[in-house]
């Protein structure tokens, strides 16, 4: 049996491709926005590390010269010292030794013996 008749075509067809297109843009959209909000992140995770770098590197300098700036201090502070007490001269020349210099070792001093026995309970 046929069945004849005047039947428009199911428009179901058209609505899925055209969904599809949308959906695939609204993907496409997606993944660039995704790739360049990465980008953005990127620099500016590397504009931080910079910044933080380069802040160690400035702390790092500033205590080398607090360390020079001590060292100062403590000169103008027995310069200072010197200078109240009246028998005391100033010193012509200072000589800075460095730590990695020799030290002269000394022999051992005896044991020193006890002159009393040691008391115990008063």
């Amino acid at each position: 049996m046929i069945i004849q008749g005047n039947f428009k075509p199911a428009r179901s067809g058209w609505l899925l491709r055209m969904s599809s297109r949308v959906l695939s843009l609204f993907l496409g959209v997606l993944v660039i926005g995704a790739l360049g909000s990465y980008g953005i992140k990127v620099q500016f995770e590397d504009s931080i590390n910079k910044l933080a770098k380069h802040t160690r590197d400035m702390n790092e300098q500033n205590k080398e010269l607090q360390v020079k700036l001590n060292h100062i201090r403590s000169y103008k502070n027995v310069e200072a010292a010197a200078a109240r007490v009246p028998h005391l001269h100033m010193p012509e020349t200072v000589i800075d030794v460095p730590p990695s210099a020799t030290v002269i070792q000394l022999p051992a001093l005896p044991p020193v013996k006890q002159e009393f026995p040691r008391v115990y309970g008063y």
